[in-house]
């Protein structure tokens, strides 16, 4: 099963044609009565596809596998086809003819992304701040922060200073929660403008 949208990008690029493929998934079924008649209904069923074509639509994050039925089915004869619809949060099953060295390594990936991104980024303005990872296949937001800060006035700009305070310690935590030291370097933008860059050797 896909957690998050990075999952489902490293599925796209494990899975390959003539994979085998099993979930639930929705299937229009048309009956002949026995006047003739034909009458259809979308019915839910688990079915196993030999994987012949794989799209991802990676701003829905959903995958789509389209291929022959291979187990027999109630609803679905074999060898019919049929476009299986994967996205984050179902769970499936995958078969493969063989695993390779690459397989493995996608998968080392996908299970712990911080430890190979090469750039960890915080994007922050006043009171709301992102902390990203970027990685070789995507950017991947791991924490967002959104905190009321008070306005300056005058005679109250300790209110102020307390709430930037409780700000900044609250991205502290999400970056040591997040963020891998050893990747090669952290960028910070403040505003809109790079504030300050570390390069980690």
């Amino acid at each position: 099963m896909c957690s998050e949208s990075e999952d489902m990008w490293h599925i796209y690029n494990l899975i390959r044609i003539g994979d085998t493929v099993r979930c639930t998934t929705v299937r229009k079924v048309t009956t002949e009565s026995s006047t003739g008649s034909t009458s259809s209904q979308k019915v839910r069923t688990v079915l196993s596809v030999s994987v012949e074509k794989v799209d991802f639509d990676p701003e829905a994050s959903i995958l789509h596998l389209k291929g022959r039925n291979v187990q027999e089915n109630a609803h679905v004869k074999m060898g019919q086809y049929h476009t299986l619809d994967i996205d984050v949060g179902k769970k499936f099953s995958l078969w493969k003819p063989s695993w390779d060295s690459v397989d493995f390594d996608r998968l080392n990936l996908a299970l712990n992304p911080a430890a190979s991104a090469d750039v960890a980024a915080i994007v922050m303005h006043e009171g709301f701040a992102n902390l990203c990872l970027l990685t070789s296949a995507m950017t991947i937001v791991k924490a967002k922060i959104d905190m009321q800060i008070p306005r300056k006035r005058k005679g109250f700009a300790h209110q102020h200073d307390k709430g930037v305070q409780r700000f900044l310690e609250a991205v502290a935590t999400a970056f040591v929660r997040h963020v891998n030291l050893n990747v090669c370097c952290f960028l910070f933008f403040f505003k809109i403008t790079i504030s300050v860059l570390f390069l980690i050797e």
